[in-house]
């Protein structure tokens, strides 16, 4: 592949930063039955050895990402950058104590909400630090109002910040977010060039941050679908359907 070749004849001064849920394991109704795509995890380990860095940013947390990617060499942050799960165990933000009242605070109310105006299809995740809040079993494209107001609401109260990805409303720290998560990697990592892909309205903040950034080569690569973020195929200088036509175009890196 064309766009590729310059990152594979600079691999020392090139980051492959990637996403999970979607990207690299086919999005599914249950967050807890994702599983990397087949073939990925050699790949990932091939690439590591290869590149400056190879680094998932990911809304998921760190230790489950670790575990469900289960790739030696790459770097795995999770609930946006607030984490990382090393080999040695999971480092946290010191303001994590904080973030995590808040995200617990977040999570009971978005429960009362759902319980107290019955709305079915509605899941919320409390994610240690972050909440995620599911609807993607309502057969809606868009979130209940109510819902959505409410999030906006809270999130702002506790320092948060709120979003919609595919099927799901996401709270998080207001001070973290992947597009600077990315920004921090890149710099210390050092590299000229950068591969960015992913699937979600985070992702495409990265995408956007990589090109203001970097001062090499840029390759985003989006996921093509029915429920792609608004800029995604603007941003995005490669689209691929699915995981597994991802990981054919990462074989080019090698």
């Amino acid at each position: 592949m064309q766009q590729l070749e310059p990152l594979r004849a600079d691999p020392h001064n090139t980051g492959v930063f990637l996403d999970f849920d979607g990207t690299l394991s086919p999005v599914v109704p249950d967050p807890d039955a994702a599983a990397i795509v087949a073939g990925a995890r050699e790949l990932l380990e091939d690439l590591a050895r290869r590149y400056a860095i190879v680094a998932f940013i990911s809304g998921r947390g760190a230790k489950d990402l670790r575990t469900r990617v289960g790739a030696t060499g790459p770097r795995y942050f999770g609930l946006y950058g607030a984490e990382e799960a090393t080999a040695s165990g999971l480092e946290q933000s010191p303001l994590a104590p904080r973030w995590r009242q808040s995200a617990y605070e977040l999570a009971a109310g978005a429960q009362d909400l759902i319980d107290a105006q019955r709305l079915v299809g509605c899941e919320v995740e409390l994610k240690d630090l972050a909440v995620s809040v599911h609807f993607r079993a309502t057969g809606s494209e868009e979130p209940p109002n109510s819902l959505m107001e409410w999030a906006r609401t809270a999130a702002v109260a506790e320092g948060f910040r709120s979003g919609i990805g595919r099927k799901v409303i996401e709270l998080r720290p207001e001070m973290v977010s992947k597009a600077d998560t990315f920004q921090r990697l890149a710099l210390e990592a050092g590299v000229n060039n950068v591969l960015v892909a992913g699937d979600d309205s985070a992702d495409v903040e990265m995408m956007r941050r990589a090109s203001q950034l970097i001062r090499g080569v840029v390759v985003r690569v989006g996921m093509r679908s029915a429920e792609e973020p608004e800029g995604l195929a603007e941003q995005a200088d490669v689209q691929v359907a699915s995981p597994a036509e991802l990981v054919a175009t990462l074989q080019h890196l090698l």
